[in-house]
């Protein structure tokens, strides 16, 4: 799934005399959204967002229209201050209990209980895990229900089984 991420030169925002903070609020105020504050106004409190019409915020090239000020009250562009790169990522990431998680279905085979099925899986994630740069943060086991019972240990009985990377 193509990212679209925003690489501010933080050395460059220093020696251009212009606060860091200014950068990113800047950023999220025209490219996303960007909470001021409330007002009342007939009887009801309303919340203040500002944000650039979606021509503008549309296209990334569209940087190079937005400034922020320097402490000398000039105007910088942000263009000559970050830049975009696009990048890939997942669609979405499955998380259990704040972790990042890989979720497992399977079922015993015909002829093995599920405790075997389990002690295969918990060999599988132990043993066979890739090393590379991930970490295997542990494992949960979570029967399913099937038509309002707990199954039962046995041939098809189905389980869940997630692993935290």
């Amino acid at each position: 799934m193509p990212e679209q991420y925003i690489n501010v030169d933080e050395d460059k925002v220093l020696k251009q005399g212009v606060a860091i903070s200014d950068v990113y609020q800047t950023i999220q105020a025209y490219m996303g959204g960007l909470f001021v504050n409330y007002f009342n106004d007939f009887g009801r409190t309303w919340q203040v967002y500002i944000e650039a019409e979606a021509p503008y915020r549309a296209n990334t090239q569209n940087l190079s229209q937005f400034y922020v000020r320097n402490n000398q009250g000039q105007n910088v562009p942000l263009s000559s201050l970050a830049n975009f790169e696009t990048d890939y990522g997942p669609e979405f990431t499955l998380r259990y209990n704040e972790y990042r998680a890989a979720q497992i279905f399977g079922s015993a085979a015909p002829g093995y209980s599920s405790q075997q099925a389990t002690a295969a899986l918990e060999d599988v994630s132990s043993n066979h895990a890739p090393r590379n740069g991930l970490r295997l943060h542990g494992y949960v086991l979570i029967r399913s229900k099937k038509r309002g019972r707990v199954c039962q240990p046995g041939p098809f009985s189905h389980f869940h089984f997630s692993s935290f990377f």
